[in-house]
């Protein structure tokens, strides 16, 4: 169908990426339970690794062998990629290990998703989630580094990684939403939005472009929506979207507005929005095209040593799903590139 402005209006997205929170109140095939041989598995391959003498971001999967588990963690990333588009790995005996340990094993077990990509311009591969007391409103800060509500995302990656080390005192509540689920109820409700989704915005890098110039933006139009081979991708950060209006002074008028604060509200919609409550040691993976990601805010445990932290790592696959040019190069650095690391 064709609307009167020439756009031609999408039929529903179908698949298993499309989904509600229903589907997931008693369905937890989600949640992988490693096994004690997994466990030990695991553990022998860290010790190996940490024998190497390597630093942690030089270890490659031959330097962390997984002989059995790495066919259930190939199954789970076609579960990423292919499905419902998120896993967590539950049973990792975090207590016991050191940093360098919960490191290694991080680590190692992502070199069995995919290639770790720069995450900020000191050039981080494997970047620690904290609260660094920051203004989450400031110019270019991001969310991450406060403890305050993270509005619902995407990552400028293939699969985010997360590794629970800390949780918080209260709060902190890892909350995902399915990006097709959202498309559809939009295309039901609100179908004129989706000619400015899938014409796409001018994005704030957000310190995470090219340089270090503070009022960066792409160049390009990124869609938050597109079809590329049959398949809906959603690339989207609502705070990025809009300051990349102020900085760049593109019209951004009222159904723009209405446009990308729908994906937030049905994100966060009750029958949408699906939270997965972190437990010391679990590794969370989340398809950056299919789901948009948030957390509610949190309050730290007075002790530092209990201070909510997480392990994260950005990943590329091999075999990622066919992006647009523009979405594909979303940070300015190239195809899939990571933040530019100028200050590495």
């Amino acid at each position: 169908m064709t609307s009167n402005t020439g756009f031609d209006v999408p039929a529903p997205a179908t698949g298993p990426d499309v989904w509600y929170a229903a589907d997931y109140e008693t369905d937890s095939s989600w949640l992988h339970r490693l096994t004690d041989a997994d466990i030990a598995e695991i553990e022998a391959a860290m010790a190996h690794a940490i024998g190497t003498g390597k630093p942690v971001i030089e270890m490659t999967r031959a330097d962390f062998p997984l002989p059995t588990l790495a066919t259930k963690i190939d199954a789970i990333v076609r579960e990423v990629e292919e499905g419902r588009g998120f896993a967590l790995l539950r049973g990792i005996r975090l207590p016991d290990y050191s940093h360098q340990e919960a490191s290694v094993l991080f680590w190692g077990v992502g070199q069995y998703i995919g290639e770790p990509i720069s995450q900020n311009p000191q050039g981080a591969l494997l970047h620690t989630i904290e609260d660094l007391g920051n203004d989450y409103d400031g110019n270019n800060v991001r969310g991450h580094s406060s403890n305050r509500r993270l509005r619902p995302h995407v990552d400028p990656c293939d699969i985010v990684g997360l590794f629970c080390i800390h949780p918080a005192m209260t709060g902190g509540v890892s909350t995902i939403a399915s990006a097709s689920a959202i498309h559809n109820e939009i295309l039901k409700t609100r179908p004129e939005l989706l000619e400015r989704l899938y014409r796409g915005y001018r994005i704030d890098y957000a310190g995470k472009g090219p340089s270090d110039a503070p009022n960066l933006t792409s160049p390009l139009r990124i869609p938050v929506y597109s079809n590329v081979d049959g398949r809906l991708t959603c690339y989207y950060n609502a705070k990025q979207v809009e300051r990349g209006a102020k900085k760049t002074g593109d019209l951004y008028d009222a159904l723009d507005n209405d446009a990308i604060m729908a994906l937030e509200e049905l994100s966060e919609r009750p029958d949408l929005q699906f939270n997965m409550g972190f437990q010391t040691g679990d590794i969370q993976l989340l398809n950056n095209y299919t789901i948009l990601h948030s957390r509610t805010d949190y309050e730290d445990w007075p002790d530092p040593a209990r201070k909510r932290r997480l392990l994260r790592l950005w990943l590329n696959t091999p075999t990622a799903r066919a992006l647009l040019p523009e979405v594909a190069d979303r940070l300015g650095t190239g195809p899939r590139g990571g933040v530019n690391p100028y200050l590495a």
